[in-house]
Protein backbone atom coordinates (compact mmCIF):
# COMPACT_ATOMS: atom_id res chain seq x y z
CA UNK A 1 0.00 0.00 0.00
CA UNK A 2 2.88 2.29 1.17
CA UNK A 3 4.68 1.36 -2.27
CA UNK A 4 1.10 2.19 -4.02
CA UNK A 5 0.81 5.54 -2.14
CA UNK A 6 4.49 6.60 -3.21
CA UNK A 7 3.62 6.29 -6.80
CA UNK A 8 0.64 7.78 -7.06
CA UNK A 9 2.33 10.96 -5.15
CA UNK A 10 5.34 10.94 -7.78
CA UNK A 11 2.91 10.80 -10.48
CA UNK A 12 0.68 13.93 -8.98
CA UNK A 13 3.79 16.26 -8.31
CA UNK A 14 5.08 15.39 -12.42
CA UNK A 15 1.84 16.02 -13.41
CA UNK A 16 1.26 19.22 -11.08
CA UNK A 17 4.50 20.46 -12.17
CA UNK A 18 4.35 19.82 -16.16
CA UNK A 19 0.88 21.82 -15.77
CA UNK A 20 1.83 24.51 -13.87
CA UNK A 21 4.99 24.83 -16.25
CA UNK A 22 2.89 24.99 -19.34
CA UNK A 23 0.25 27.79 -17.32
CA UNK A 24 3.55 29.91 -16.68
CA UNK A 25 4.65 29.97 -20.47
CA UNK A 26 1.11 30.93 -21.87
CA UNK A 27 1.13 33.88 -19.12
CA UNK A 28 4.72 35.07 -20.56
CA UNK A 29 4.00 38.21 -22.75
CA UNK A 30 6.30 39.65 -25.88
CA UNK A 31 9.53 40.70 -25.01
CA UNK A 32 10.73 44.17 -25.25
CA UNK A 33 13.34 44.96 -27.41
CA UNK A 34 16.65 46.23 -25.42
CA UNK A 35 18.56 48.42 -27.77
CA UNK A 36 15.30 50.84 -28.45
CA UNK A 37 14.43 50.37 -24.55
CA UNK A 38 17.93 51.66 -23.69
CA UNK A 39 18.05 54.33 -26.06
CA UNK A 40 14.21 55.55 -24.78
CA UNK A 41 16.65 55.37 -21.46
CA UNK A 42 19.37 57.66 -22.51
CA UNK A 43 16.83 59.99 -24.14
CA UNK A 44 15.04 60.27 -20.09
CA UNK A 45 18.67 60.28 -18.43
CA UNK A 46 19.35 63.52 -20.93
CA UNK A 47 15.99 65.14 -20.12
CA UNK A 48 14.51 64.73 -23.19
CA UNK A 49 11.24 63.24 -21.29
CA UNK A 50 8.77 63.91 -24.50
CA UNK A 51 10.46 61.86 -26.64
CA UNK A 52 11.72 58.86 -24.16
CA UNK A 53 7.79 58.67 -23.84
CA UNK A 54 7.23 58.65 -27.58
CA UNK A 55 9.67 55.77 -27.40
CA UNK A 56 8.00 53.38 -25.04
CA UNK A 57 5.07 53.79 -26.40
CA UNK A 58 6.03 52.55 -29.72
CA UNK A 59 7.32 49.73 -27.87
CA UNK A 60 3.86 49.22 -25.84
CA UNK A 61 2.72 49.84 -29.94
CA UNK A 62 4.45 46.54 -31.23
CA UNK A 63 3.25 44.44 -28.50
CA UNK A 64 6.15 44.88 -25.59
CA UNK A 65 4.13 44.20 -22.44
CA UNK A 66 6.94 45.00 -19.42
CA UNK A 67 6.50 46.26 -15.54
CA UNK A 68 9.39 48.56 -16.05
CA UNK A 69 8.76 49.43 -19.32
CA UNK A 70 5.29 50.77 -17.85
CA UNK A 71 7.60 52.10 -15.04
CA UNK A 72 10.24 54.19 -17.36
CA UNK A 73 7.51 55.55 -19.46
CA UNK A 74 5.38 56.76 -15.85
CA UNK A 75 8.38 58.47 -14.93
CA UNK A 76 8.67 59.94 -18.17
CA UNK A 77 5.26 61.43 -18.12
CA UNK A 78 5.48 62.56 -14.33
CA UNK A 79 8.61 64.57 -15.25
CA UNK A 80 6.18 65.96 -17.73
CA UNK A 81 3.95 67.06 -14.88
CA UNK A 82 1.14 64.72 -16.46
CA UNK A 83 -0.08 63.25 -13.60
CA UNK A 84 -3.03 61.12 -15.11
CA UNK A 85 -0.86 59.33 -17.69
CA UNK A 86 1.98 58.71 -14.85
CA UNK A 87 -0.15 56.82 -12.42
CA UNK A 88 -2.03 54.92 -15.44
CA UNK A 89 1.25 53.59 -16.46
CA UNK A 90 2.30 53.44 -12.56
CA UNK A 91 -0.77 51.29 -12.28
CA UNK A 92 0.15 48.80 -15.47
CA UNK A 93 3.54 48.38 -13.91
CA UNK A 94 1.85 47.37 -10.63
CA UNK A 95 -0.10 44.94 -12.09
CA UNK A 96 2.73 43.02 -13.73
CA UNK A 97 4.96 43.67 -10.64
CA UNK A 98 2.63 44.04 -7.31
CA UNK A 99 5.50 43.28 -5.11
CA UNK A 100 7.88 46.17 -6.55
CA UNK A 101 8.84 49.01 -4.06
CA UNK A 102 9.86 51.45 -6.54
CA UNK A 103 6.84 51.31 -8.36
CA UNK A 104 4.63 50.96 -5.31
CA UNK A 105 6.61 54.32 -3.90
CA UNK A 106 6.22 56.34 -7.12
CA UNK A 107 2.30 55.55 -7.66
CA UNK A 108 1.38 56.77 -4.34
CA UNK A 109 3.59 59.85 -4.94
CA UNK A 110 2.05 60.64 -7.96
CA UNK A 111 -1.78 60.00 -6.29
CA UNK A 112 -0.24 62.33 -3.24
CA UNK A 113 -0.51 64.91 -5.75
CA UNK A 114 -3.75 64.10 -7.24
CA UNK A 115 -5.98 67.23 -7.05
CA UNK A 116 -9.58 66.24 -5.14
CA UNK A 117 -8.55 63.27 -4.92
CA UNK A 118 -11.28 60.44 -4.27
CA UNK A 119 -9.86 58.19 -1.95
CA UNK A 120 -9.96 54.27 -3.20
CA UNK A 121 -12.63 52.97 -1.10
CA UNK A 122 -13.47 48.89 -1.27
CA UNK A 123 -16.92 48.17 -2.19
CA UNK A 124 -17.74 45.34 0.04
CA UNK A 125 -15.72 42.20 1.47
CA UNK A 126 -15.29 40.62 -1.83
CA UNK A 127 -13.65 43.84 -3.51
CA UNK A 128 -11.24 44.32 -0.22
CA UNK A 129 -10.04 40.78 -0.29
CA UNK A 130 -9.55 41.27 -3.90
CA UNK A 131 -7.37 44.24 -3.60
CA UNK A 132 -5.58 42.66 -0.59
CA UNK A 133 -4.57 40.07 -3.55
CA UNK A 134 -3.95 42.41 -5.90
CA UNK A 135 -1.30 43.98 -4.20
CA UNK A 136 0.84 40.84 -3.46
CA UNK A 137 -0.17 38.98 -6.50
CA UNK A 138 -0.67 39.33 -10.28
CA UNK A 139 -4.02 37.94 -11.47
CA UNK A 140 -2.21 35.17 -13.42
CA UNK A 141 -0.38 34.42 -10.35
CA UNK A 142 -3.70 34.44 -8.14
CA UNK A 143 -5.17 31.80 -10.82
CA UNK A 144 -2.13 29.61 -10.85
CA UNK A 145 -2.06 29.54 -6.96
CA UNK A 146 -5.55 28.57 -7.21
CA UNK A 147 -4.71 25.53 -9.35
CA UNK A 148 -2.37 24.26 -7.35
CA UNK A 149 -4.34 24.03 -3.97
CA UNK A 150 -7.38 22.23 -6.40
CA UNK A 151 -4.71 19.84 -7.60
CA UNK A 152 -3.26 19.57 -3.96
CA UNK A 153 -6.72 19.05 -2.33
CA UNK A 154 -7.85 16.64 -5.24
CA UNK A 155 -4.37 14.71 -4.42
CA UNK A 156 -4.98 14.54 -0.51
CA UNK A 157 -8.58 13.32 -0.92
CA UNK A 158 -7.49 10.47 -3.25
CA UNK A 159 -4.67 9.40 -0.85
CA UNK A 160 -6.73 9.88 2.30
CA UNK A 161 -9.73 7.39 0.79
CA UNK A 162 -7.26 4.75 -0.08
CA UNK A 163 -4.80 4.62 3.55
CA UNK A 164 -6.18 2.86 6.58
CA UNK A 165 -7.73 4.64 9.76
CA UNK A 166 -4.89 5.74 11.96
CA UNK A 167 -1.96 8.66 12.78
CA UNK A 168 -1.58 9.18 8.83
CA UNK A 169 -5.48 9.01 7.61
CA UNK A 170 -5.86 11.78 10.18
CA UNK A 171 -2.92 13.81 9.13
CA UNK A 172 -3.94 13.51 5.48
CA UNK A 173 -7.49 14.38 6.55
CA UNK A 174 -6.42 17.93 8.54
CA UNK A 175 -3.86 18.59 5.99
CA UNK A 176 -6.18 18.34 3.65
CA UNK A 177 -8.99 20.90 5.50
CA UNK A 178 -6.59 22.96 5.89
CA UNK A 179 -5.92 22.79 1.54
CA UNK A 180 -9.58 23.38 1.44
CA UNK A 181 -9.50 26.87 3.23
CA UNK A 182 -6.78 27.90 1.64
CA UNK A 183 -8.43 27.32 -1.78
CA UNK A 184 -11.93 28.46 -0.81
CA UNK A 185 -9.99 32.14 -0.03
CA UNK A 186 -8.16 32.25 -3.58
CA UNK A 187 -10.80 31.03 -5.15
CA UNK A 188 -12.90 33.85 -3.64
CA UNK A 189 -10.26 36.19 -4.31
CA UNK A 190 -9.85 35.31 -8.24
CA UNK A 191 -13.38 35.41 -8.79
CA UNK A 192 -13.67 39.02 -7.33
CA UNK A 193 -10.73 40.62 -8.80
CA UNK A 194 -12.48 38.46 -12.74
CA UNK A 195 -16.02 39.86 -12.24
CA UNK A 196 -14.60 42.96 -11.54
CA UNK A 197 -11.99 43.45 -14.16
CA UNK A 198 -14.51 42.59 -16.38
CA UNK A 199 -17.67 44.71 -14.86
CA UNK A 200 -16.22 47.81 -13.98
CA UNK A 201 -12.14 48.05 -15.62
CA UNK A 202 -10.67 50.64 -13.55
CA UNK A 203 -9.60 53.88 -16.14
CA UNK A 204 -7.79 56.91 -15.28
CA UNK A 205 -8.57 61.01 -15.92
CA UNK A 206 -5.70 61.77 -18.67
CA UNK A 207 -6.67 65.30 -19.45
CA UNK A 208 -5.79 68.63 -16.85
CA UNK A 209 -9.73 68.80 -15.72
CA UNK A 210 -13.20 67.60 -16.98
CA UNK A 211 -16.67 68.56 -16.20
CA UNK A 212 -18.82 65.75 -14.95
CA UNK A 213 -22.39 65.45 -16.86
CA UNK A 214 -26.06 64.24 -15.79
CA UNK A 215 -26.34 62.70 -19.11
CA UNK A 216 -23.86 61.92 -22.01
CA UNK A 217 -23.93 65.19 -24.03
CA UNK A 218 -22.32 68.48 -23.33
CA UNK A 219 -25.69 70.18 -22.21
CA UNK A 220 -26.21 69.07 -18.78
CA UNK A 221 -22.76 69.60 -16.86
CA UNK A 222 -23.03 69.72 -13.36
CA UNK A 223 -20.97 71.66 -10.79
CA UNK A 224 -18.32 68.67 -10.28
CA UNK A 225 -14.69 68.53 -11.66
CA UNK A 226 -12.65 65.67 -11.80
CA UNK A 227 -9.07 66.22 -12.30
CA UNK A 228 -6.15 64.38 -14.06
CA UNK A 229 -5.27 61.14 -12.45
CA UNK A 230 -8.57 60.56 -10.69
CA UNK A 231 -9.10 56.77 -10.69
CA UNK A 232 -12.27 55.50 -12.16
CA UNK A 233 -14.64 52.68 -12.92
CA UNK A 234 -16.50 52.46 -16.15
CA UNK A 235 -20.28 51.66 -15.74
CA UNK A 236 -21.11 51.84 -19.23
CA UNK A 237 -20.61 53.61 -22.53
CA UNK A 238 -23.04 55.43 -24.90
CA UNK A 239 -20.98 56.71 -28.36
CA UNK A 240 -18.57 59.07 -26.95
CA UNK A 241 -19.13 58.80 -23.42
CA UNK A 242 -18.92 56.87 -20.49
CA UNK A 243 -20.91 56.26 -17.17
CA UNK A 244 -18.34 56.17 -14.43
CA UNK A 245 -18.21 55.93 -10.67
CA UNK A 246 -15.45 56.76 -8.52
CA UNK A 247 -13.90 54.13 -6.25
CA UNK A 248 -16.50 53.62 -3.46
CA UNK A 249 -19.54 54.50 -5.40
CA UNK A 250 -19.50 58.06 -3.89
CA UNK A 251 -19.92 59.73 -7.27
CA UNK A 252 -21.07 58.80 -10.37
CA UNK A 253 -22.05 60.99 -14.01
CA UNK A 254 -21.09 61.21 -17.61
CA UNK A 255 -17.46 61.89 -19.00
CA UNK A 256 -16.39 62.20 -22.70
CA UNK A 257 -14.67 58.83 -23.17
CA UNK A 258 -11.48 60.69 -24.81
CA UNK A 259 -11.05 62.06 -20.92
CA UNK A 260 -10.60 58.62 -19.84
CA UNK A 261 -7.96 55.64 -20.18
CA UNK A 262 -8.23 52.14 -18.97
CA UNK A 263 -6.09 50.12 -17.54
CA UNK A 264 -4.74 47.30 -19.51
CA UNK A 265 -3.74 44.36 -18.47
CA UNK A 266 -0.02 43.16 -19.31
CA UNK A 267 2.31 40.29 -18.94
CA UNK A 268 6.31 40.65 -19.31
CA UNK A 269 7.82 41.50 -16.37
CA UNK A 270 11.85 41.95 -17.83
CA UNK A 271 13.43 45.04 -18.15
CA UNK A 272 16.02 47.76 -17.56
CA UNK A 273 14.91 50.15 -14.71
CA UNK A 274 16.08 54.13 -14.50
Amino acid sequence: MKRYILSITLIGLTFLVVFLGGIMSLTQGTAVDLQTLNSANKLYEAGHYTEAAAVYEQLIIQGSRDSILYYNLGNSYYQQDDLGRAILNYERAAQLAPRDQDIQANLSLARSQVVDAYPVVPAGPFDSLAKITSSWLTLNETAIITLFFWFALSFLVLVWRLLQPGKLHKSVRNTALVVLLLFVVVSLSLGSRIIGEHNQPEGIIVVPIVTVSSSPNEQHPTEVQLYSGTEVNLLETNGDWIRFSVPGETLEGWLPLDAVEMIAQSTQNDGIRL
